[in-house]
């Protein structure tokens, strides 16, 4: 005979009745290991829990090989503050690096002047020989003048970029040397000199040592090279000289 089988409800308090293998009932137990007991429960109903307010984020648990799980960090105000800086600085740099890009200087538009009036006007005072570049190919003319005095003193100052990346100014005048030379040279002794173009041209630091200056002085006009270009640069000018 099979073995006895029990099945019994889950929950509080339980009554029920015997039923033997053939469907008859009986009020009594018995120990006839025939009969089945099947017992009827009665749940108690539970009370209903209070409702709790629903959270306004959700969160996730991460699961582990090993069955647990993590909950992901929550977000703080601290977080969301420098989320919204971050955006912010953005929303600032981007137009700013557009407009220095946009404004940037380049070499191809740096400002150029045409020296040619400013040679002529010299010559036709025939006060000295006016020199001028030929030749040099790259150097741009960026800032020319030509200033009379009442005195008969005239003075041409001529700008140049080099290809080089530098400058260099043509001074000429037939004002006293000394005091033309003085506002343009450290007051320092010669660095030496140099023979160029059958002339003897005497070289200087210029302005704070940042620059180097070749002097040539003439009876009747004094003659400066003066920049920061290269000394090879500033030879090369002379050399153009006619």
């Amino acid at each position: 005979m099979p073995p006895e089988v029990s099945i019994q409800g889950a929950g509080g308090g339980a009554s029920g009745r015997l039923y033997d293998d053939r469907g008859m009932s009986s009020d009594e137990p018995s120990n006839d290991r025939g009969m089945v007991d099947i017992v009827e429960s009665k749940r108690t109903p539970k009370q209903a829990s209070k409702s709790k307010p629903e959270p306004d984020y959700v969160t996730v648990a991460l699961s582990t090989d090993e069955g647990s799980s993590t909950p992901p960090p929550k977000a703080t105000r601290r977080d969301a503050t420098v989320r919204n800086l971050a955006i912010a600085l953005g929303i600032l740099v981007i137009p700013l690096v557009a407009i220095v890009a946009l404004f940037q200087p380049s070499e191809s538009a740096a400002p150029t002047v045409d020296p040619t009036h400013v040679y002529d006007t010299a010559r036709a005072e025939k006060a000295f020989r006016v020199r001028e570049p030929q030749g040099l190919t790259g150097w741009k003319p960026t800032v020319a003048s030509f200033n009379p005095s009442a005195a008969g003193r005239f003075t041409i100052r001529v700008s140049y970029s080099t290809p080089d990346g530098g400058y260099l100014q043509l001074v000429q005048s037939n004002a006293a040397a000394d005091s033309l030379i003085a506002g343009i040279i450290d007051r320092t002794a010669p660095v030496g000199t140099e023979q160029i173009e059958g002339d003897t041209w005497t070289r200087y630091t210029a302005r704070e040592g940042r620059e180097n200056a070749f002097v040539l002085i003439e009876p009747d006009v004094t003659v400066v090279v003066v920049g920061d270009a290269s000394l090879d640069t500033a030879r090369k000018m002379i050399h153009s000289l006619q």
